[in-house]
């Protein structure tokens, strides 16, 4: 090795060594490559400036280890940090929603609605609650209102169209029409279990 090289090529030719020697001190390839580039770059700078040292390969080394343990002390006090704020913070504030975010809605309840809308007929909503709410086939609803399924799959179909012709939307109904059609959800939802359990 021969410290009048270029700083350049003496940087190339030192660069492996460093690392190898590191990395067998230390046995963290990632921190170890990246705290030799720090070297290299230190070394870069400051001998054009200062002169190549006595030991080039010794500077280096020494360079890069100091290097390897200012991050390993970085890396340690960050999680020490983060570990410090997780246990501090409250454990429903990891559960709390933003600040932002949209007051929870009852979907089923919404569907409901929706289903039961006044726009059909009580056959239509009986129908449909027991499709889209209960999760029954056609083939299902069809046995228990004792028609053929072809039937049924009409009937559903024709209930979805008119509540697209009434302009029905997925929403809770204001507070004046609320009472009057739950009380048509409660009726539905009575003849569903009265036709689900009667089949």
């Amino acid at each position: 090795m021969r410290s009048d090289e270029p700083v350049e090529e003496l940087l190339r030719s030192l660069a492996s060594q460093v690392l190898g020697s590191l990395v067998r001190r230390y046995g963290d390839f990632a921190r170890c490559e990246d705290a030799v580039q720090e070297a290299l770059i230190a070394a870069a700078q400051a001998w054009p400036r200062d002169g190549v040292p006595e030991h080039p390969l010794g500077w280096l080394n020494k360079v890069a280890a100091n290097r390897y343990v200012d991050q390993v002390r970085a890396d340690s006090a960050r999680e020490r940090r983060e570990r410090a704020e997780a246990e501090a913070m409250p454990r429903d504030a990891l559960l709390a929603p933003p600040p932002d975010a949209e007051e929870p809605r009852d979907d089923l309840l919404e569907l409901l609605f929706l289903c039961c809308h006044p726009a059909l007929t009580v056959p239509s909503q009986l129908a449909l609650t027991l499709r889209a709410v209960a999760g029954l086939t056609t083939g299902e609803i069809a046995a228990c209102f004792l028609v053929p399924e072809k039937t049924m799959g009409q009937r559903i179909s024709r209930a979805k169209q008119r509540l697209r012709e009434a302009g029905a939307r997925f929403e809770l109904p204001p507070d004046p029409e609320r009472g009057p059609r739950l009380g048509v959800v409660l009726h539905v939802l009575s003849r569903a279990a009265a036709r689900c359990c009667g089949r």
